[in-house]
């Protein structure tokens, strides 16, 4: 897909997107006449319901257009960081629902009704595991303070061509880089998006303010806010014209960065750590972001020949860029050299059992597996290789009920449709083929294709009076969902 391409795809969803303000504004227009002025305004405009399916609408539009991380390791660990951080939040409810985005650019953002999108590019950049859970925060403050719903009630309806012109921003900066995405906001008012969508400095200020007594609760280090508030800003001095993604909608001033240390010094000081786990993630996404992964290798080659004690964390980056390469009799050798200190750390079994079906080993990486999986029962990574293992083993009953308990933990999160999908192929189960494609085309925005898919399961289960009432219901709560969109 061409630049040109991708640009004039992005007008086109603000166009579509933006038409849905004529209903925006005429369901503020019946709310402000027929509510009363009791309670909280915003939500005369739109509940908390209303903003959940508006946001969860958007999230598979998203899904359709810009590319998105699935590995385990990084999602798991990004969705565990942000549940820690959401249960210290203001959040009555902490339903989050994440998007990891494959891009290298430093970007993170919310959305109405518990999403929140994170680049792959912020992991990779941020130098401490709290500046992460920092900027997180930040925007779990956005969600808890309804930042999108109290926009609206100030501007009524432009928030709504706003919120599309970040749709397709996003979009850009993902699939056509930075500079692509910086062009999309100028030519659809970027100074709307800050001022209607970031909803003024106030609220900035504000995410700011809430969202670092969130990572004092987590337990976390507030000053590493203004840490990574000050490396974003030293750093626009290499971007010349084109800042981070990030500075466009949540710009770094050096009063905001004052108001934060200030902030900051009256709690009790304490020094950042990085877990484990960050480092390995933050290395293995550096490791996937490499252009090439030859070169990456020669460099942690040398640090390894020229030091006496070559860090663990880059032991498993030569790991990962063995494995990127496909020298995946390295790979598993350094992953043996790292299951001897830490035998039972799921993330060296997980990517052991990954380089082990990527070679096609799968008798070892079920053994792998199995052991894995007594340590930590139903953990994601390992049950989405274990899976895999045993579709390619043709075991795919194990696999169908592996799958299925991990959807009843993850109902919303694709690969597994996708993956359950192909075990049911395997297993000729045509009837449950068309059903999970159909949940999988409809989390990434397809609803016409997801109905088409349901519509092909209905003749297998006509002998099956409660399956074909089940699928009947729904395809009607698929099309529905495509009013969700419209207030």
């Amino acid at each position: 897909m061409n630049l040109q391409y991708r640009l004039m795809l992005a007008t086109r969803l603000i166009l579509i997107l933006s038409l849905c303000s004529s209903s925006l504004s005429r369901a503020y227009a019946t709310a402000s006449n027929t509510l009363p002025s009791l309670g909280d305004a915003s939500s005369a405009i739109i509940s908390p319901e209303q903003e959940y399916r508006l946001g969860r609408a958007w999230l598979r539009q998203l899904r359709s257009q810009a590319p998105v991380i699935h590995d385990p390791l990084v999602h798991n660990y990004l969705n565990t960081l942000v549940y820690h951080l959401a249960s210290s939040s203001d959040l009555d409810q902490p339903n989050i629902e994440l998007i990891v985005l494959n891009s290298p650019a430093i970007n993170a953002f919310a959305a109405p009704g518990g999403v929140m999108g994170l680049n792959g590019g912020l992991l990779m950049n941020a130098r401490t595991e709290d500046e992460l859970a920092g900027v997180i925060a930040h925007e779990l403050a956005h969600l808890s303070q309804r930042h999108f719903a109290r926009g609206l009630e100030h501007s009524q309806q432009t928030s709504w061509a706003s919120m599309a012109a970040l749709l397709a921003s996003v979009v850009l900066a993902a699939t056509a880089g930075a500079d692509a995405g910086m062009a999309a906001l100028a030519t659809t008012q970027a100074a709307s998006i800050d001022s209607q969508l970031r909803f003024s400095r106030s609220n900035e200020q504000e995410a700011d303010r809430v969202g670092m007594q969130t990572l004092v609760n987590a337990g976390m280090n507030p000053a590493a806010m203004a840490d990574f508030f000050e490396s974003l800003q030293r750093s626009m001095r290499f971007y010349g014209d084109l800042p981070p993604e990030f500075l466009l909608t949540h710009p770094v001033t050096e009063s905001r960065i004052t108001d934060a240390r200030s902030r900051a010094a009256k709690y009790p000081a304490q020094d950042s750590a990085n877990s484990l786990e960050f480092s390995l993630m933050k290395v293995r996404v550096e490791v996937d972001f490499a252009r090439d992964g030859n070169a990456m290798i020669n460099d942690l080659e040398k640090q390894k020949a020229d030091s006496k004690q070559f860090l663990e964390v880059n032991e498993y980056g030569l790991a990962c860029a063995y494995m990127k390469t496909n020298q995946l009799d390295k790979a598993l050798q350094n992953m043996a050299e790292l299951l001897k200190r830490r035998p039972q750390r799921i993330t060296y079994i997980a990517t052991q059992a990954e380089i082990l079906n990527k070679a096609g080993r799968y008798p070892e990486a079920i053994k792998v597996l199995e052991e894995g999986l007594g340590y930590s029962p139903q953990n994601y990574a390992l049950s989405l290789h274990y899976a895999d293992a045993l579709t390619h083993r043709g075991q795919t009953d194990q696999s169908i009920k592996i799958l299925r308990e991990q959807i009843t933990l993850h109902e919303t999160w694709p690969i597994l449709w996708f993956m359950l999908a192909e075990a049911q192929g395997k297993a000729k189960d045509r009837l449950g083929v068309y059903q999970s494609k159909a949940e999988y085309y409809f989390l990434y925005g397809h609803v016409q294709r997801a109905v088409e898919q349901l519509r092909y399961a209905l003749p297998l289960a006509r002998e099956n009076f409660q399956m074909t009432a089940r699928i009947t219901e729904r395809i009607a709560e698929m099309e529905n969902s495509m009013r969700d969109m419209e207030f």
